[in-house]
């Protein structure tokens, strides 16, 4: 169900200190009542946004327990995967594997046939791999790439045993409604990023999107899910 930047971010925040106490992975998947921002741990939302503009427009921001750049939330679907470790496969000798666990977010994209890969794969890496505040802007090692334009974004918090990773797919990008909102926005932006209405020739609906991302999740790491309705 779509809800509320605030609450979205706080349910977030309660399935990783709760996976603490409990263990019990989970999968969540919901969407946003209306476009919204949401800023890292450690940034400060007003030297990028037009908070006062917001504010007055009805654009909800809030704060992930996650770093990162802003993230736009608006026509998109957003997971958040709470687990260990051991249960992504990841190797206990490597700190983070960004690799292993946004392999299924790899194996999404080409079932729907497309050519998804890690940002660090392309030849031109390191002409695009420049820092920005905004994270659609900015071209990171694991960031996943279509035909060399970023898509969605992700970001991690990490706590004892547990690995808490959120992330958008977006259906589209309305640039036009961002450069309102967004200091400093690069007037080149669209060419460096992706929405799957850009990709797929034909748009499904979001119900069989979301399906297809828990059955690639399922696939990559082995998983089964009890389907369940969490709230506050």
């Amino acid at each position: 169900m779509p809800a509320s930047a605030e609450y979205n971010m706080a349910l977030d925040e309660k399935i990783f200190h709760r996976y603490i106490e409990d263990g019990i992975p989970v999968l969540r998947i919901y969407g946003w009542q209306g476009p919204s921002f949401t800023y890292g741990i450690g940034q400060n939302p007003e030297s990028q946004l037009d908070l006062k503009l917001c504010q007055r427009d009805g654009v909800q921001i809030a704060q992930r327990i996650t770093g990162g750049g802003i993230l736009f939330h608006h026509r998109e679907i957003t997971y958040s995967l709470v687990c260990s470790k051991e249960e992504i496969g990841e190797d206990k000798k490597v700190f983070v594997s960004y690799r292993q666990i946004c392999a299924f977010l790899i194996y999404f994209y080409k079932s729907l046939g497309l050519n998804a890969s890690f940002a660090l794969e392309a030849d031109d890496f390191k002409n695009k791999s420049l820092p920005h505040q905004l994270c659609s802007a900015s071209h990171e090692k694991y960031d996943i790439v279509i035909g060399g334009r970023k898509i969605g974004g992700n970001a991690q918090k990490r706590g004892r045993q547990a690995v808490f990773q959120h992330g958008s797919i977006p259906l589209s990008i309305d640039w036009q409604f961002l450069r309102r909102y967004v200091r400093l926005l690069p007037d080149n932006i669209s060419s460096g990023a992706t929405a799957l209405a850009e990709e797929l020739a034909v748009m499904p609906e979001r119900q069989f999107l979301e399906q297809k991302l828990v059955d690639a999740l399922a696939h990559v790491y082995g998983v089964s899910f009890i389907a369940c309705r969490q709230c506050m």
